[in-house]
């Protein structure tokens, strides 16, 4: 059975994607990135989460780095992001396992979000490799 299914999907995945922004916004590490976010990102995040977790074959909206990057720019921005998607993910389970599975999920695509290659390195601005 994948994540999705677990969590109760599409209709429980919309409320707990509403509860994660709720958390986002009024948490001050991302407050200000937090209260930009278009309609158009929410809704690409659902079916981001609703495809990651294994309820959608394909996903065809923004890249995650853009959808994600404005908000988990360091390691510690992922993991806080990451731990307000498993409380407000796991709400009626309360399943410790669902929640591993959950932040295991996320993991996978952590490298496609938070940015390794800080400004000013020489070579690094466009993704070229140091020799």
């Amino acid at each position: 059975m994948t994540i999705y299914m677990k969590l109760g999907g599409r209709p429980a995945m919309r409320e707990a994607v509403e509860r994660l922004l709720q958390r986002v916004r009024i948490d001050a590490g991302f407050s200000k990135a937090g209260q930009h976010l278009s309609q158009e990102m929410q809704d690409d995040l659902l079916e981001f989460l609703i495809f990651l977790s294994g309820g959608a074959p394909v996903y065809d909206g923004i890249s995650v780095s853009r959808l994600l990057s404005p908000l988990c720019q360091t390691d510690e921005a992922y993991d806080l992001f990451v731990d307000h998607l498993a409380t407000a993910m796991c709400v009626p389970e309360r399943s410790p396992r669902l929640e591993v599975e959950l932040r295991l999920m996320m993991e996978h695509i952590r490298v496609h979000v938070v940015d390794r290659h800080p400004a000013g390195i020489p070579g690094q601005e466009s993704g070229a490799a140091v020799a």
